[in-house]
This record gives structure tokens, sequence and C-alpha cells, in this order.
């Protein structure tokens, strides 16, 4: 019991010379408190915030990216749920929340830029490919076949020779 009371005695005493503030012990917490509220939930709730803004704001005719990144074009807008038309005459039904994002016009501008670009390169390709197609047929007749066509003819004749009892060195196998 006495070894008990000596080490309770000597807790208080280091706290007493410690300081009394618990503030002072305290602090650290609440800095890790602030600086998570200002570096990760507050950034968060905003961008929450802009993001309903924008889901309400979606009118008919506007070009949309879903979460999912499907590029489709705004027909209806209903209660809680967008039409979208995905493809021409292909409309499906989505919930607001799915978009993430409202394309501007210029951008279908530039996808339709890169596509004619991408097909013209395709062309300029599908011109091309006749010629190595010729090369390519041109360096495979001039590939040896391994076996030829006399050694082939020679080994049936050999194998129509032979008999039933004979081998290939006259050697009769032994009973």
């Amino acid at each position: 019991m006495q070894g008990n009371t000596t080490l309770t005695a000597l807790t208080h005493v280091t706290a007493a010379k410690s300081g009394s503030n618990p503030l002072v012990s305290l602090l650290p917490l609440i800095l890790i408190v602030v600086v998570f509220y200002f570096l990760l939930i507050r950034p968060q709730r905003k961008r929450q915030q802009q993001q309903a803004q924008l889901q309400s704001q979606v009118v008919p005719g506007q070009r949309v990216m879903t979460t999912a990144g499907m590029l489709a074009t705004v027909v209806a807008v209903e209660d809680d749920a967008l039409v979208l038309e995905i493809a021409p005459g292909v409309e499906a039904r989505f919930v607001k929340q799915a978009v993430g994002q409202v394309l501007d016009d210029s951008s279908d501008e530039d996808e339709e830029e890169e596509t004619d670009e991408a097909e013209e390169i395709g062309e300029e390709q599908a011109a091309e490919e006749p010629k190595a197609g010729g090369d390519a047929e041109v360096a495979q007749d001039d590939i040896e076949p391994k076996t030829d066509a006399q050694t082939v003819a020679d080994d049936k004749k050999t194998a129509e020779t032979l008999k039933d009892g004979e081998h290939k060195a006259d050697k009769k196998p032994s009973a």
C-alpha cells in the first residue's frame, strides 16, 4: 500500500509543476480540428453546394456529362429526373444527381474538330494499306516451305513398296 500512495503523491506533484491550465494540454487537439475544418470539411461543403446549384439549373438543350462519363443532351427536365438523349433517337432517364458537368458549346466544336481530324487520318491510312498488303504477299511468296513436294512424294513411294513386315532398314521385326 505504501508504494501505491507514494506513486499517487508523485503524480500530483508533477501535475502541479507542469501547469494546471487544461487549455494547454487540449490546444494540439483543438488545432487539429480547426485545420481539418478549413482544409477538408469547408471545401467539400462548398463543392457540394456548387454541384447542387448546377444540377438545379439544367435546362433542355444543354450538353451534359454524367458522373459515369456519358455525354448527352438534355431533352426534358422533371422534378427529380432528367431525360437525356444519349444518341440520335435514344433517350434515357437519369436522376439529376447523375449530372457531373454542364458542357460549353465550345467543347462540342472541339470534339467535332478532333473527330474530323481523326477521320482524315483514318482515310490516309486506308489509302496506304493496299500498298503494305501487296508487300506482305510478296514476302509470303519468298518463304520456302519446310517440306519439299518431291520429298513428300518419295516418302509415299517408299511406304508403298515396303511390305507389312519390312522396315526401312530392311530388318525384319523380331517375333
